[in-house]
């Protein structure tokens, strides 16, 4: 326990007030983002935070998409879960950080975002193997950026 814990300490309620206006700050976010790309966005809250909808001008058809804002490490509940599964491909979890600067933050210190992504096995190796890559650039990061294999393919 350090020096200032008791001095700085959080109660559960504080804790619970903050991660729903974080909430709140990223829906408002995730919205004008949709907006900015001309879809129409409309709030749902029972599974998805947004319907999102967008008419192809090219084709008349309408796209329509389910969207659900989380911050930090927040979890689907079992019905967004549920939803997920139901709606497939339509149904879209948007991450954000719990602040406007939050990922601009990360990336200049070096966050360890993962994401996959395949390789061709260079010159000798055949087929694709699935690789995952932390981006540890940034000004602070250091590292070579080099992907890292997940699993050993003899």
């Amino acid at each position: 326990m350090g020096l200032f814990d008791g001095i700085f300490r959080r109660s559960k309620r504080q804790v619970i007030k903050e991660n729903a206006a974080n909430g709140k700050n990223a829906e408002r976010r995730v919205k004008a983002e949709y907006e900015m790309e001309g879809y129409e966005v409309e709030r749902t809250g029972k599974g998805h935070d947004f319907k999102v909808t967008k008419k192809n001008w090219l084709t008349g058809k309408k796209e329509t998409k389910y969207v659900e804002v989380k911050t930090g490490n927040a979890e689907l509940s079992p019905l967004q879960k549920k939803k997920k599964r139901s709606l497939g491909s339509k149904y879209k979890v948007e991450r954000r950080d719990s602040t406007s600067l939050g990922s601009m933050i990360g990336n200049l210190l070096g966050g360890t975002k993962s994401t996959k992504r395949k390789s061709s096995g260079g010159l000798l190796g055949g087929g694709t193997k699935s690789t995952k890559r932390k981006s540890s650039g940034g000004l602070l990061g250091g590292g070579t950026g080099r992907s890292r294999r997940t699993k050993r393919i003899f």
